[in-house]
């Protein structure tokens, strides 16, 4: 009875489409087809050295971060709408399938989630993002498990308005290994939400590197599309 009461509240009370604001529970049908996933290969550009060697750790992404996702990421992860995990989660699960085909069992690492983002947004959204989308290939036979192995050293500024330059100092450094450690035998994937210019997974590369677990990918819900002439924030 609560799953029937609960969205029928939402419509009574005004509940909007995340993607363009008519009435909807979440999605209405328009948007929920226009961010329908479109798995591809995304590097950073400029890529950075640290994703390119000893071995490529591939980013893939399910969409680009404009118009109705980059609307619906926001409601998710910046306005409270933690039920579109439901929804993003198809399109993280489906930017790790292309790293099944190594034939190993995956394990994902999320990036992690600092104490103020936490605070702010009443959840990890990255960490139980992962979960989701793990849960959601194993129902299609997949072996994918996530471990959250990467956690914060120091303090961060906030991303928002950094420049490439700046992201990058501001998380050399950042992360370390968690005493949880990383499963044996699986491949590791590193997942967020947005790939924009590759600071946070240099990092979160470095730190597994340096741990002898170096990912063979990197999986997203979106990718920032480049500017032509504009640099990268």
């Amino acid at each position: 009875m609560h799953d029937i009461v609960v969205p029928v509240a939402d419509l009574v009370l005004g509940a909007r489409c995340a993607g363009c604001g008519r009435a909807a529970l979440l999605l209405c049908r328009a948007c929920g087809l226009a961010m329908c996933p479109d798995p591809r290969t995304v590097w950073p550009d400029p890529a950075p050295p640290g994703l390119r060697r000893p071995t490529a750790v591939v980013p893939v992404a399910a969409g680009v971060n404009a118009d109705v996702l980059r609307r619906v990421l926001v409601a998710w992860k910046e306005e409270g709408a933690t039920r579109l995990t439901g929804v993003l989660d198809l399109h993280l699960a489906s930017a790790v399938v292309p790293h099944l085909g190594a034939g190993r069992p995956l394990v994902l690492v999320p990036v992690p989630t600092s104490r103020r983002s936490r605070r702010r947004r009443g959840a990890d959204v990255v960490g139980d993002l992962a979960q989701a989308a793990a849960s959601r290939l194993g129902r299609i036979g997949a072996d994918v498990s996530v471990a959250p192995a990467l956690t914060y050293a120091r303090s961060t500024r906030d991303q928002a308005g950094l420049d490439a330059a700046e992201r990058q100092v501001n998380l050399t450094g950042a992360f370390r290994m968690s005493r949880d450690g990383l499963p044996e035998g699986r491949d590791v994937v590193v997942v967020d939400d947005i790939l924009t210019t590759g600071a946070t997974l240099t990092e979160a590369v470095r730190v597994l590197t340096d741990a002898r677990r170096r990912p063979l990918g990197a999986s997203f819900v979106a990718a920032t599309p480049r500017v032509p002439g504009r640099r990268r924030r």
